[in-house]
């Protein structure tokens, strides 16, 4: 999917790509338009429910995942969040060691 592209900075966290073009002292162009799909992975997996008001049950809130064992919900929730999004899971799994994701829109 295209959209507007977000950076991903560690410290700042997400902000738009700016990439300024003028003519003549005139922005002629300025957000950064790129393939969007990990970026709203991203996105879906560190909101939590609540955080997009036009969306409040979106969000799997990953970052409470933080010493919970009871990986099986976390997977549910990150199926259900993806798939309501518009995407097609290939590959999820979740251990205690990290993320491997697949997935694409339909």
């Amino acid at each position: 999917m295209t959209g507007i592209a977000l950076t991903s900075d560690e410290n700042k966290g997400y902000d738009l790509d700016l990439e300024i073009k003028r003519d003549g002292g005139k922005i002629t162009h300025g957000m950064k338009l790129a393939e969007t799909t990990h970026q709203n992975q991203a996105l879906i997996l560190v909101a939590n429910p609540g955080e997009y008001k036009e969306h409040p049950a979106l969000g799997v809130g990953l970052s409470n995942i933080v010493n919970d064992y009871e990986l099986s919900s976390w997977r549910k929730r990150i199926r259900e969040q993806l798939e309501a999004d518009g995407q097609r899971i290939s590959k999820l799994e979740l251990t205690e060691s990290g993320l491997n994701l697949e997935a694409e829109y339909k």
